[in-house]
């Protein structure tokens, strides 16, 4: 098996950086291209959700801003010259996001992070992971963080 498109999906928790690594790793092995994803998902409140001093369009232009900064780190700081590498921000639901870009990207592999959530929290907001790995059109790797515990249920 041959990989020459690899896709790293974040959200910048202490797991994503865990993983990233992982992709680093198999893209300088394999000659890979790396790509770099951020979803954002979008901001919902309620209508009568009193926004102070803030606007909407200004909280997303904050928001746009730090996931360009931090996209731009990663790549700066923890990815060799030596490997191809682009990111992209999309706006969305990340397992949506995630599989259509990999799709759309032609990608040959996904490397990602689970956050081990269990019980109520998984029943309420799933696996972002797991649809991955459900509905991905290549393989992906997921890499667990060895301080998340997982809850047997």
């Amino acid at each position: 098996m041959q990989f020459t498109r690899i896709m790293v999906p974040t959200d910048f928790s202490e797991s994503a950086k865990y993983a990233l690594p992982f992709a680093v790793d198999l893209a300088s092995k394999y000659g890979a291209s790396l790509h770099v994803l951020h979803v954002v998902e979008p901001i919902v409140a309620p209508v009568d959700f009193a926004w102070g001093t803030y606007s909407y369009p200004d909280i997303e232009k904050q928001l746009s801003g730090y996931v360009d900064e931090s996209l731009a780190k990663i790549m700066d700081e923890q990815i060799s010259d030596e490997i191809t590498c682009d990111s992209t921000s999309l706006h969305g639901k990340p397992w949506r996001e995630i599989v259509a870009h990999a799709r759309d990207q032609q990608m040959d592999l996904i490397v990602m992070a689970t956050h081990g959530l269990s019980g109520l929290s998984h029943a309420l907001y799933g696996s972002t992971a797991e649809k991955v790995v459900r509905k991905a059109p290549c393989p992906v790797l997921i890499v667990r963080h060895p301080d998340v515990k997982f809850e047997m249920p």
